[in-house]
């Protein structure tokens, strides 16, 4: 019985990864809006309801998309941040760094799944999930109490994603463009953090 539930939950996952795959794939080439599920469908081989079963709505496939972007950048800068007392800001230089790369790599993707994004979000009315998890990375990894630290993954947030908009908007950006942007906006707002940190002994 272990086995077969196994089994089904294996295959559940593939099913659900080839959805997800063939999505992005879709929206980037043909775009978000008229990309539909049986097309979907039609690529994963599978059905449409499987579609609906595993992504009820079309936005739920961007907010997995926005993710899976945050979680590769988190992985990135796990492994190459060094060990310090300030390490947490090492490590959200490095994470937004590697999104910025990750942008840069994939444009159209990048283009169409933010439209998705910013229909299954709408306007931000609380903090996000990336506001969150950096508020996490800070509250844990900050030495004692540092001001504004409550608001600063909000801030960083909103730091991306003003660059973001700002560099789809533009036509043909230069390759870089981006990465240049948002390092320099990030770091910003890093050196005021650190302003902020206790001097280590």
């Amino acid at each position: 019985m272990v086995g077969t539930l196994d089994g089904r939950t294996r295959r559940g996952l593939a099913t659900r990864e080839r959805l997800y795959e063939a999505a992005v794939a879709l929206i980037t080439e043909r775009g978000y809006e008229v990309t539909t599920y049986d097309d979907v469908a039609a690529r994963a081989g599978t059905s449409r309801r499987s579609c609906f079963n595993h992504f009820p709505t079309k936005s739920d496939i961007s907010l997995e998309w926005a993710a899976r972007r945050r979680a590769q950048a988190a992985e990135a800068a796990r492994a190459t941040t060094p060990q310090g007392p300030v390490d947490v800001l090492d490590r959200l230089r490095a994470y937004f760094h590697e999104l910025a790369l990750i942008t840069e790599d994939r444009p159209a993707e990048t283009r169409e799944m933010l439209l998705g994004f910013l229909y299954a979000g709408g306007p931000v009315f609380h903090r996000t999930p990336m506001g969150q998890e950096l508020h996490a990375w800070l509250a844990d990894e900050s030495p004692g109490t540092v001001p504004g630290l409550d608001v600063a993954g909000d801030l960083l947030y909103d730091v991306y994603m003003g660059a973001l908009w700002r560099w789809i908007g533009r036509d043909s950006p230069a390759p870089g463009a981006f990465l240049a942007e948002l390092d320099a906006a990030v770091e910003i707002v890093i050196r005021g953090l650190a302003a902020s940190f206790p001097s280590p002994p």
